[in-house]
């Protein structure tokens, strides 16, 4: 058992002794990384990226367009839930129910 140790401590020490040749992996290496890279990119859906890059502009158009709204509408509309339930069924009949 001991015998059958040592050689395989020397089988190890003869192939750490000699230099791997890694130059057929290292070929190519960034240009088949590049194309999987591409070739994930495309997968993606192209309106997707375009949506990430206009939501900001988007959201600052709903904004403006909702200030510009509630800044022209008047003190009237302050109250969210009158303006909200103003024309519905059950506001119609509760103001009818109640004399409001």
């Amino acid at each position: 058992m001991n015998d059958t140790h040592h050689q395989l401590d020397k089988l190890f020490v003869t192939a750490r002794a000699v230099p791997t040749d890694t130059s057929r992996i290292e070929f190519g290496f960034e240009t088949r990384l590049l194309a999987r890279i591409r070739a994930i990119k495309e997968d993606e859906f192209p309106w997707l990226a375009v949506t990430r890059r206009l939501l900001p502009i988007f959201a600052a158009i709903v904004v403006a367009l909702g200030t510009w709204h509630f800044a022209e509408s008047g003190a009237d509309d302050t109250d969210l839930y009158a303006a909200v339930t103003a024309h519905s069924d059950e506001a119609l009949l509760y103001a009818a129910l109640t004399g409001e």
